[in-house]
């Protein structure tokens, strides 16, 4: 696709000799020209160049005047300023209204060159760069559906960590989650299906009816299918300023409609539960699993029954739960960060933690067994799996835990676990990150005449670029490229004192496929060429 060049100059010699200009052997075509900055605006309306040339000064309405005009109306579209002033306070002004770079007159020929085919090629990429961001959402625009899903999920589950995770997520789907009820169903003795096949195409179906049923009741609703407890979820979103009473009626209603159409069509019974109303999104897991009880409850009650959380009658115990995604976030930091910040995430976790109470030790110990099992699983090809794991510091974790009397005592207890801990993850964590650079030097003199890099190096030992190099740099005080090139050259060293081979065959037999590049190489390493180097052997 040719690029659009607009150019405006009052002298008509000017004009001519810049259209006459062979822009089509730098992809342009000129699209359009104007004696004055009035004339481009008008013509500016029916084109969207990629490139103006504009001279500063002309009559009606000036070069800078106009440009400024045209920024505005495309910010993406590359102006040139020509003019024959070469003054700071032009180009002063010229920069504050996004121009990009001004020529002078007389314009040089050779410069008009080089400025054509260097804007070309930097509008080329802008233009790509951009269909790649409008590929990419246009692809979100098509997910979005599935992904309001899987954050639904997310968030009853407790997998996202932290409030501000939650709101960004929720902004990029364009969800506003200013207040909510979570909704927990389960059908029981179910007769017929929608479909006779998969199950989960009637599962599927079952979602779409019930959502439509919530929209019927101007609610917005965001859903979710648990395959393990064949429960649906829902979270029910109303507005801020709407009564706490008429989102918990609306909620009711459709419940009580789907439950009608279950019956109608499947045969079944649908029982609900329903938790209470809540303005903080972060406490969509609390939520979720006061109505996952109120659902569970329904099946000592009877059929089609709709329970609300607030009706249990029972004493309730007082609960504690870490969810997925803190104990996750808390892992990472433990092992990956320092003991100093996970202290004080561990802080964090436990600071609304009721005083006392099995909860806490049990979201302690569930922690602490996390935590023991962490860095194994995250092994890969390394001796971790094969040394003796020392499982007494979590035999001896639930003891003390189970015996602390207040959720101080269970934090004190689980700072020197934890310390423990990682102790016994980095003892000979040295030994094995040598051994392993080892390894990979050893790979790399075997390896070193082959088109060799560092993907191949993270797809042999299983660890990222970063961390190779980390490695590399630590271990053995140099980069890839670095220890690659000496291992190259001292065998270029041998090859050349051997005297039985032409330059360009030793070139590639040490792995260097592009002569010139291998000539290049060797004279920044040595500072002459192969051949004067063989005379000073």
């Amino acid at each position: 696709m040719e690029l659009q060049v607009m150019i405006l100059d009052d002298e008509y010699i000017i004009l001519d000799g810049l259209c006459s200009f062979p822009w089509s052997d730098y992809g342009y075509q000129v699209a359009a020209t104007a004696k004055n900055g009035l004339e481009g605006l008008e013509k500016l309306e029916h084109i969207k160049p990629d490139l103006i040339l504009t001279d500063v000064r002309m009559p009606g309405m000036d070069g800078l005047d106009f440009a400024e005009r045209a920024h505005e109306m495309y910010p993406d579209t590359v102006i040139v300023i020509l003019t024959g002033y070469d003054s700071f306070a032009y180009a002063q002004k010229a920069i504050s209204i996004g121009v990009k770079e001004y020529l002078l007159k007389p314009i040089d020929y050779d410069e008009l060159k080089n400025m054509a085919a260097r804007l070309a090629e930097e509008i080329r990429a802008k233009k790509e760069e951009q269909q790649e961001v409008r590929d990419l959402q246009k692809y979100f625009n098509q997910s979005v559906p599935e992904l309001r899903s899987k954050f639904a999920g997310n968030l009853l589950y407790g997998r996202l960590q932290g409030k501000g995770v939650v709101q960004e997520q929720a902004k990029s789907l364009k969800l506003t989650i200013e207040k909510y009820i979570v909704c927990v169903g389960r059908k029981v003795v179910g007769e017929k299906r929608l479909h006779e096949g998969d199950k989960w195409i009637e599962e599927f179906a079952c979602i779409n009816i019930f959502e439509e049923i919530f929209n019927n009741y101007n609610i917005q609703v965001l859903s979710d299918y648990n395959t393990a407890t064949a429960e649906y979820n829902f979270i029910l979103l109303f507005a801020k300023e709407e009564e706490n009473q008429k989102c918990m009626d609306r909620a009711l209603q459709a419940c009580d409609k789907i439950q009608e159409e279950v019956e109608r069509y499947l045969k079944a019974c649908m029982n609900f539960g329903i938790s209470d109303i809540s303005e903080d999104e972060y406490q969509a897991n609390a939520q979720y699993r006061k109505a996952q009880k109120a659902c569970r409850q329904c099946i000592y009650l009877g059929m089609n029954i709709i329970l609300k959380y607030e009706d249990l009658q029972y004493e309730e115990q007082k609960e504690f739960v870490i969810t997925q995604g803190e104990r996750m976030h808390f892992m990472m930091t433990l092992f990956q960060e320092s003991f100093e910040k996970a202290e004080e995430e561990l802080r964090q976790l436990f600071a609304q933690a009721p005083e006392d109470g099995a909860a806490v030790k049990f979201a302690a110990m569930d922690l602490l067994f996390g935590c023991m099992k962490f860095p194994y699983t995250c092994a890969v090809d390394s001796e971790i799996h094969n040394k003796n794991w020392n499982f007494s510091v979590l035999q001896d974790g639930v003891k003390r835990i189970s015996q602390c009397e207040t959720t101080e005592e269970v934090l004190n207890c689980m700072f020197n676990l934890f310390g423990t801990l990682i102790k016994q993850n980095t003892e000979g964590s040295d030994e094995r990150n040598w051994k392993l650079v080892q390894s990979i030097l050893s790979y790399i003199e075997k390896n070193y005449a082959t088109d060799i890099s560092m993907d191949d190096l993270t797809e042999k030992f299983h660890v990222s670029r970063t961390y190779i190099s980390r490695l590399l740099k630590k271990y053995a005080g140099k980069s890839f490229l670095e220890y690659l090139t000496d291992v190259r050259f001292k065998h270029v060293e041998k090859l050349i004192a051997d005297d039985h081979y032409k330059q360009y065959e030793i070139a590639e037999m040490v792995g260097y496929k592009d002569f010139g590049y291998y000539i290049k190489v060797f004279k920044k390493r040595y500072g002459i060429t192969p051949n004067e180097f063989r005379k000073h052997i």
